[in-house]
């Protein structure tokens, strides 16, 4: 892919990172639940990641679908995060 391709394609994201982002801190408010609290939760499941790793994966909205369907289903949203994330795009 050239250089100026994967820019494009960063810049085109970024409203989709940015929407996860929100919604899953929006999420996490509702919910009462924490960073430590959905790390451990996280454990749980056999996903080792510290609070502050993950932290910062939510305020980049940089992390894989299998994590995101994992914190989905940790705060047990499944059923409206998808319509969700996308009425926050900009």
């Amino acid at each position: 892919m050239k250089h100026e391709q994967s820019i494009h394609n960063k810049n085109a994201l970024k409203p989709y990172k940015q929407a996860i982002s929100r919604y899953i801190r929006s999420a996490m408010v509702l919910k009462g639940m924490k960073y430590d609290q959905l790390s451990e939760r996280l454990l749980d499941k056999g996903i080792d990641l510290t609070s502050d790793n993950l932290r910062s994966k939510v305020s980049k909205g940089m992390f894989s679908a299998d994590l995101l369907v994992a914190i989905i289903d940790i705060l047990q949203v499944e059923e409206v995060a998808m319509s969700e994330i996308l009425k926050l795009i900009d």
